[in-house]
């Protein structure tokens, strides 16, 4: 496999940010005045045609291994195919780039088997004091379908074991590690070891974090699930691209329809899902560029 393109940089008078045109995964944003806020291993593959690990990736037409499981490749096919950029604008305040992909761009066999649809997808992202995100799939064929997505942002903390998420609380959500259903949120979510949980939640959440004096705020748009995620010790320990000491490092909260939320889609009708994030400082910032 070849060596990924260097990614796309951005920058404004209120922010920095880059994107890889594979999957149109953004891999950085940060504010200015602020230290980073999207997580990218350092370790991760680099390569055409394998997912990045970190940053917001699009997971399209299906989230893990599909609805009825068995799905390849895990998360869909759209984070590992190149978008194509429809157009490029920036201002004093605010940096956009728009992407565009197609059933013509699914030209592996397999993928197309699993999702034999025509459709065309479009990722508007904007850099400035918030970073914002906006999926929007049109079904372009002559048969309806379903399909379900996330924008599965990796987020900086300065220890998981000493933040919480708040704006969950009384929300139904499928534990996976416990393989539970019908659990019910109670008080704030706080992590003590490895979380995948996926929330029937519309409403926005907020990441506290004492160690870095700030909160990190999530709103979302036309998404019924919220999905949190952390690998834990023991998984992340097996997993190259995180390793035994990374788990600490980052948060997942994705704005998704999954499972009971995914998206039916009839001949022309289009489908868009919002995720906006902030970051408001609640102390001194110790990871905090000097002024």
């Amino acid at each position: 496999m070849s060596e990924l393109p260097e990614p796309r940089l951005f920058s404004c008078a209120d922010a920095t940010g880059a994107v890889h045109d594979q999957g149109a995964h953004v891999i950085d944003w940060i504010p200015t005045g602020h230290a980073p806020v999207l997580w990218l291993s350092p370790s991760t593959a680099l390569e055409t045609g394998k997912p990045v690990r970190g940053g917001v990736p699009i997971c399209f037409p299906w989230f893990a291994d599909g609805a009825e499981g068995g799905r390849e490749p895990k998360h869909g096919f759209a984070r590992t195919l190149p978008w194509h950029v429809e157009s490029r604008e920036s201002s004093d305040h605010e940096a956009m780039i728009v992407y565009r992909l197609s059933d013509a761009d699914v030209t592996e066999p397999a993928h197309r088997e699993q999702f034999p649809y025509q459709f065309e997808a479009y990722c508007v992202v904007r850099f400035g004091t918030e970073l914002s995100l906006e999926l929007s799939v049109t079904n372009t064929g002559e048969r309806p379908f379903d399909f379900e997505e996330a924008l599965h942002a990796y987020l900086v903390v300065g220890d998981v074991r000493k933040i919480r998420v708040e704006g969950l609380e009384g929300a139904s959500y499928r534990d996976k590690v416990l393989d539970r259903e019908d659990c019910v949120q109670e008080g704030d979510l706080r992590f003590d070891g490895e979380t995948d949980r996926v929330y029937r939640s519309t409403g926005d959440v907020a990441v506290v974090d004492p160690v870095l004096g700030r909160v990190l705020r999530i709103r979302k748009k036309n998404s019924g699930t919220t999905v949190v995620w952390n690998p834990g010790a023991e998984t992340a320990a097996a997993m190259p691209d995180v390793g035994p000491d990374g788990w600490t490092d980052f948060v997942c909260v994705e704005g998704a329809n999954t499972h009971a939320d995914a998206v039916h889609l009839e001949p022309e009708e289009t489908h868009s899902m919002g995720y906006r994030l902030s970051v408001e400082t609640t102390a001194e910032d110790p990871g905090r560029p000097p002024a």
